[in-house]
């Protein structure tokens, strides 16, 4: 809920700012540089149109959603896996995609660059193009993370049988960190908040998560159903 708000409100700042005349915008987005700190090269931040922003955000909104229910589903298999076998497998199957992943990120931020650098996007589709990147990368960063705190807990001569190796998921998880470098992620926050790739929820657990979201009607659910079986004990007491 607080992400479809946060969506909301970007929606509705979007309304507002087409409803100010041209020169008003100006004067408003000069005002807020003030408050705004230049990225590396130079480019402030009112070269970014709303509409541009817009997508930015909602790029970043889906891909932290995307990467918490990737998260959650890991967790999931982790905790339903009968065997350290077994779980040695779903890791081993976790950094072949994590691999993957990585590949696919450096793809896109260079091709986010050379459109830029050909003129075939504006600052602000850069922009907003970088931040969903950097959020997916943050992303898989975390799975790296998550994964390598798994293996750990694993038997060594499992994970030698299944050629995973601990050290080799931290630098796989370093090579995420080190992608983009500071640079990106200061232009992504220019878009969508200090709070870029971060995730939805924070921390992921090896395990099955505690809560899974949707689960609130089920619960609510439960505690209606005992309340109601509370109640026909009183009524048969009575009796």
């Amino acid at each position: 809920m607080k992400r479809l708000g946060t969506i909301l409100m970007a929606i509705v700042l979007v309304a507002a700012l087409a409803a100010v005349p041209l020169g008003a915008a100006t004067a408003l987005a000069d005002d807020s540089d003030d408050n705004s700190n230049d990225n590396a090269d130079g480019i402030e931040n009112n070269t970014v149109k709303p509409g541009e922003q817009l997508t930015g955000v909602v790029g970043v909104q889906d891909a932290e959603i995307d990467g918490e229910v990737s998260d959650r589903t890991f967790g999931i298999k982790i905790a339903n896996a009968q065997s350290d076998e077994a779980k040695a497998d779903i890791v081993g199957d976790r950094l072949d995609e994590i691999e993957e992943r990585l590949d696919e990120h450096e793809a896109e931020f260079e091709e986010v660059e050379k459109a830029r650098e050909n003129g075939e996007i504006s600052e602000g589709e850069y922009r907003a193009e970088i931040a969903k990147v950097t959020a997916e990368n943050a992303n898989t960063e975390r799975a790296a993370e998550q994964a390598g705190e798994t293996a750990g807990e694993l038997p060594e001569d499992v994970l030698e049988e299944r050629g995973i190796n601990v050290e080799a998921i931290q630098e796989l998880q370093e090579q995420a960190n080190e992608l983009g470098g500071p640079e990106t992620t200061e232009l992504a926050q220019s878009i969508a908040g200090e709070n870029v790739g971060n995730g939805v929820a924070g921390d992921f657990e090896p395990g099955a998560p505690d809560e899974i979201p949707g689960d609130d009607a089920t619960d609510a659910s439960d505690d209606d159903d005992e309340d109601r079986g509370a109640g026909n004990n009183s009524a048969d007491q009575g009796q």
